[in-house]
Formats: structure tokens, C-alpha cells, sequence
């Protein structure tokens, strides 16, 4: 069994090398299996190298199922494969005359004979560490091999144990993982930064033992597993880690080396405990970086960048089709309250416009806690702000009088006075979906809910039970929301392509609207409730939905009108229904539609770019102290990044609120 075992491996390491990186022109061809020996099916799990489209049917921004994905592949179609074409789980298939193509699990149209001859169950954004693959809401090995366990008994059910235990002992398992947990796991997002490299690789090379003992003890005996490829060669990661010059990032690979020399060693050691089976180490760093060093060699002409888009950053959403290659200054002042009245702190909930580093605390990335993040604020510090300085919920509290900066509620630093005078329960990413939060595992509007009830439970320790119902009854509650609803949740990622606009929009106030009703039944009285903004106009998504013009995606502008009459409509029926509230519709769409307008009347000189990096796309980990392409004098743009707005265009945005709504905030439609 083993000699004929490391035989199969052998062919099957040439096979990965022909099919990944088409080595020498050497043409694909039928294995020739040694004497005796049979495959009946070839199972794969792994990452999106082997994801022919199982991310399809899962609520993850990482998928690939749009053109230009796929415009190689039959019929120029985008099935979900990370690519432009067949992915190497199609070729090994092909190649040992099983199938033409390996199809996806999740697959609902598979019939019995795509069972019984192997399927994906691989999915892209996951790892070995159980971290990489939270982040991006995709399927973790131990996801994937529940999905197997499933496999078994429909396999059984079609063909009966005989079948199964022929399948699961004759048939070839690949492993495909290691590349996420390294560069957007540790290198990118940091978090686990509490590891050095050589302890990391450990972690990683733990969770792909396990992985292939529990596989083992059901019976499976054929691995092929390979190691990570020269991560820091990657165009991506030559952009993030390599310096202005693009250079391979060697701190990448050292790292990639450190953890294939680990896992090489831990197979060995596997094979020396199997009575049964071999586990074979499938080296695919060699060839790719022997691609890169010499493509002229094998018929290529660039290796530093991708054919989609510009080739140095896109990936998944942003490589798409699409991709081409006002008021006056309102200075900010202290609000002149009306008489009797009190807001002795500032309650925010929402998304990245008012999140002042609560995402710095929870496994995502979507978070901003690096330069050049934050250049603008005091020190130049990035506290986790998605701006170069202040937001909107810092404007607003220095306004009330209160305090000069609104903090994060997960800030483990905070003092009872930090928490008696308001805090953002906000997390960048968030949205009135419950989706929407859930695609880039932040914390919804219903988590945020939690955190502030746990947060009335620590004013109740500081001042009483007194003391919160006046923070409760008399605070102002802002809530800002709905921009990564419609940008994200339904136009990039299509997730709720089964609701046309007007339907989406419901569902959106529908979730405002109860949000709001379980903070007045908690006690809130006063609410500030922002509208959408022209979310067509924002750099990032002329880029992607704008046409190779970089116009305003009038799609996008229109939901966003839609939802934000819908919006005004169900406050002004709460106000009806519910007794002692005032929540006020704030309209952002306008004034900043004329900031985008007319720039210079506000002294801006760039509407429709953002100053980090191109300005383009980049946003959160995209926009880095290394990118080259960042603006020297931010003052003259509208927008920080591709997404969010600058210090000074939220200072024009709030001075703008400050004018037209705070008479509404607390007196309703009659003078105070």
C-alpha cells in the first residue's frame, strides 16, 4: 500500500506542478497508475486555489462568481473558481481520467455520479489557524469536514457501506491551505501578532495535523498535502509588503519557508504512526518561485502584477468587469442648549463613520489601527478611526460641551467618567442587515444592543440605578447607518440579489426601526437618526460601479434616495406611535452631495478620489503607510480614502447638522 501510495504521490506532484504552473509546456495527459492501484474519487479541502465555487452559496464578501472570473472557462462563465479559468482540482481530475471538471459540494444541481466521483469542499479565505477563516466568513476545515461526514451518508445512501468505505480508503484527499493564515491572518490584519513567525507556523501546522488525523481515522489514507507557496512574490502581497519598488516581501517568505520546513516534518512523523496510508508533502514553492524568476522561460512576460485591474491589489470584488484601468464652511461651535435642557452624554451606534476603535478589538479586517490612518489626529496616532483625524461622534460630543473625543466602548482603558459622559458602541462594517455585519464579522446592530445594555449594568456600579435613568432618558443616541447595506451587502456582493431595491430598502428600515424600538424601550428618548449618503458618488464605488469614467453610480445613489425616504417616513411614524421620543431623520445625502459638487466653494480641490493610496479603491488594509501613492496635503480632498471622508468634510458635515437639526433633536416641530 505505501509503495504504490508514494507512487501515486509522485505523479500526482507532477500533476500539481504541470497544472499550477504549467511548467516546460510539458501538455496535461491521463495518469498512468501503477498496477493495482485505483481512484475511484478525488476529494479536495483546502482554500480558494481548490474552491470551485462552494463560497457561491455562503454570506462572504470572498467569492468570485462575476465576470472577469471565468472568462477562459467554458462559455466564459464565472462559476465561483478563483481564476479565469479550470483551477487544479479540474486538472488532477482530468488528468486521472476521472472527470473534466471537480465540482463544488455546495453545488445544489449535483447528481449521484458527481458524488461518487469527488467533489470540493474547499473555500476561499480559509486556513489551518480557525482565525483566518472567521474573518472572512468562509467555511474553516472543520466546516468542511462536517460537509464530508454529510458526503459520506449521501454516498451511502446512493450506493450502501460497500461503496462508502471504497470511496473513503481508495481515493485521493488533497489539502490546499497555509497562503491566508500567513498574509492576511498574521502579516495583514496582525492578529495574531502575539506569535513569532516560528510559533505561528506551529499553530498552523497543529490545525492541518489534526485535519488530517480525524480525516485519517475515518478511514482516508491518500493525502497529497501541499505547502504555501512564495506568499511575499505574490502581486498583492508585493504591493502590501514590499515597498515602493514592489519588491518580493522576503519577510513573507522566510515565514512561508519556516512553516513548510514545519509541516514537511509533521507528515514525516504522520507516516511513521499510520499503519495505513501516507501523507505526501507536495512542495509548490520551488516551481512557482523558479515561475517567477524566470517566466520567460515558460512563455510568460510579467510576474509582478495580475492581468485584472491594475494587476498589484485586486482580488475577488475588486477585480470586476467594471474595473477601467454646496453649503458654505459651517465653523464647528458649542451647541446653545434650550433652556432646561440636559444630554450629559453621547450614545453612538452604526459603522465605520462613527467607530472609533472598537474594531481594533475583535477578529476582523476591517479595521484601520495603522498609519497612515489617524496622520491628522493628535501625536499623528491611528486609534482605530477610519479617517486621517476626528469623526462625526468626536465633533458632535466636542459641540454638546461634553468631552473633546467620543471613545470606544471595547477601549480597555476607559474610566467611569469616560463611560458616564458616552461612548460609540459603533463597529466599521455594520449595518440596519444583520448580513451586512456578518459578511465582514464585525459587531451588528444587535451585538452593539448587547454591549450597551452591559454598559448600563457598569453605570449602574458607578452611580446607581438613578444615575442610569438619567444617562438613558435624557443622552443623545446617534445612530448612522445603511452605507454598507446598500454598497456592499447587495451591490458588490449581491447577497440579496432576490430583493429589488424598494423591497432591500424595507428590509433595511425594518431593522432601523426596531433597533430604535428596543433602545426607547430601554429608556432612550432622543435620537439622531443620519440618512445614507450618495454612496454612488464615493471614490470606491465610481470605481466599481461607475464605468471606466469614474461617473457616479446613479444605481447606487437612487437606493440610497429610496432608503432614506423610506427612512424619514418610519421615524416620523415611530414619533407618532410611541410615547416620549423625538427621533429625527438627519440628512447627510444632500450636504454632501454639494460638498461633492462644488469642492472648491468649501476649499477643496479633489471630490472624487480619496488621498490614500490611488485614491481609487483602496480602503482599510488597503490604504498602508507603504502604499507610494498617498496625498501629500490632505486638505484639499473631500475624502481620506476610497470610502470615508476627511476631518474637514466632516467638520462641514456636522456644522451642517449642528445648523439645521438641534432644535429638532429637542424640541420637536415647536420652538423651545
Amino acid at each position: 500500500m505505501a509503495s504504490s501510495s508514494s507512487t501515486i504521490f509522485s505523479l500526482t506532484s507532477t500533476v500539481v506542478f504541470l497544472s499550477c504552473f504549467l511548467i516546460q509546456f510539458i501538455q496535461l495527459a491521463a495518469i498512468d497508475l501503477p498496477p493495482g492501484v485505483r481512484v475511484p474519487a478525488v476529494l479536495v479541502f483546502g482554500d480558494s486555489i481548490v474552491d470551485p465555487g462552494n463560497n457561491n452559496h455562503l454570506p462572504t464578501l470572498a467569492k468570485s462568481n462575476y465576470p472577469p472570473y471565468g472568462r477562459d472557462f467554458m462559455g466564459g462563465t464565472p462559476t465561483g473558481r478563483f481564476s479565469n479559468g479550470k483551477i487544479p482540482g479540474d486538472l488532477i481530475v482530468k488528468m486521472l481520467g476521472i472527470k473534466d471538471l471537480l465540482p463544488a459540494y455546495l453545488d445544489p444541481t449535483l447528481g449521484p455520479d458527481d458524488l461518487l466521483t469527488g467533489v470540493s469542499f474547499a473555500s476561499g479565505g480559509a486556513g489551518y489557524d480557525p482565525l483566518t477563516t472567521q474573518i472572512v466568513n468562509a467555511l474553516g476545515l472543520d466546516k468542511q469536514i462536517e460537509l464530508f461526514k454529510e458526503y459520506i451518508e449521501k454516498v451511502k445512501t446512493i450506493a450502501g457501506d460497500e461503496k462508502v468505505e471504497d470511496i473513503v480508503s481508495e481515493s485521493l484527499y488533497l489539502i490546499v491551505a497555509g497562503s491566508n493564515d500567513l498574509a492576511n491572518t498574521y502579516f495583514l490584519s496582525k492578529l495574531r501578532s502575539n506569535y513569532d513567525v516560528p510559533a505561528y507556523a506551529d499553530l498552523m501546522v497543529q490545525g492541518a495535523s489534526s485535519f488530517i488525523q480525524e480525516l485519517h481515522g475515518m478511514v482516508a489514507r491518500r493525502f497529497g498535502v501541499f505547502s504555501t507557496p512564495t506568499i511575499g512574490c505574490l502581486p498583492s502581497q508585493r504591493t502590501l509588503g514590499g515597498g515602493k519598488e514592489r519588491k518580493c516581501a522576503n519577510s513573507y517568505n522566510q515565514a512561508a519557508q519556516i512553516f513548510n520546513s514545519k509541516l514537511s516534518a509533521e507528515l514525516d512523523n504522520l507516516n511513521s504512526k499510520f499503519q495505513h496510508g501516507r501523507a505526501v508533502y507536495v512542495d509548490i514553492y520551488t516551481p512557482l518561485q523558479d515561475l517567477i524568476n524566470r517566466p520567460r522561460h515558460y512563455g510568460f512576460q510579467e510576474v509582478t502584477k495580475g492581468c485584472c485591474g491594475t494587476g498589484k491589489i485586486e482580488a475577488i470584488i475588486l477585480c470586476n468587469d467594471l474595473n477601467p484601468f454646496t453649503f458654505q464652511f459651517i465653523q464647528l461651535a458649542a451647541i446653545d442648549l434650550p433652556p432646561g435642557v440636559r444630554v450629559p452624554a453621547i450614545l453612538v451606534f452604526g459603522d465605520s463613520i462613527v467607530d472609533p476603535g472598537n474594531n481594533n478589538h475583535i477578529p476582523t479586517l476591517i479595521k484601520c489601527d495603522f498609519p497612515p490612518y489617524g496622520r491628522d489626529f493628535m501625536g499623528g496616532t491611528p486609534t482605530g478611526r477610519f479617517s486621517n483625524g476626528k469623526i462625526p461622534s468626536d465633533l458632535i460630543a466636542k459641540s454638546f460641551g461634553i468631552k473633546d473625543l467620543l471613545p470606544a466602548y471595547l477601549d480597555p482603558t476607559l474610566g467611569p467618567n469616560d463611560l458616564l459622559t458616552g461612548v460609540s458602541f459603533a463597529s466599521g462594517g455594520a449595518g440596519y442587515d444583520p448580513l451586512t455585519a456578518k459578511i465582514v464579522s464585525v459587531l451588528g446592530l444587535d451585538k452593539q444592543l448587547g454591549l450597551f445594555k452591559e454598559y448600563l449594568g457598569k453605570i449602574k456600579e458607578i452611580g446607581g440605578e438613578e444615575k442610569v435613568q438619567d444617562i438613558v432618558s435624557e443622552s443623545f443616541f446617534l445612530i448612522v447607518a445603511g452605507s454598507d447595506d446598500l454598497a456592499n451587502t447587495y451591490f458588490i456582493s449581491k447577497l440579496r440579489s432576490n430583493y429589488d431595491i424598494p423591497a432591500y430598502a424595507d428590509l433595511m428600515v425594518q431593522g432601523a426601526s426596531s433597533f430604535i424600538q428596543e433602545l426607547h424601550g430601554l429608556g432612550a428618548r432622543r435620537f439622531g437618526v443620519l440618512s445614507a449618503p450618495p454612496i454612488g458618488c464615493l471614490p470606491s464605488q465610481r470605481t466599481l460601479g461607475g464605468g471606466k469614467e469614474r461617473k457616479c453610480a446613479k444605481s447606487y445613489n437612487k437606493a440610497a434616495q429610496i432608503f432614506n425616504s423610506k427612512l424619514s417616513a418610519e421615524l416620523d411614524n415611530l414619533n407618532s406611535k410611541l410615547q416620549h421620543i423625538r427621533a429625527v431623520f438627519v440628512d447627510i445625502y444632500t450636504p454632501l452631495q454639494d460638498l461633492i459638487n462644488r469642492p472648491r466653494q468649501y476649499g477643496f480641490e479633489e471630490a472624487n478620489k480619496g488621498c490614500c493610496g490611488t485614491g481609487k479603491i483602496e480602503s482599510v488594509v488597503l490604504c498602508n503607510d507603504l502604499n507610494p501613492f498617498t496625498c501629500d496635503d490632505v486638505s484639499k480632498y473631500v475624502f481620506w480614502d476610497s470610502y470615508h471622508p476627511t476631518e474637514k468634510a466632516y467638520e462641514i458635515i456636522v456644522g451642517s447638522i449642528i445648523k439645521n437639526y438641534v432644535t429638532s433633536f429637542f424640541c420637536g416641530d415647536t420652538p423651545c
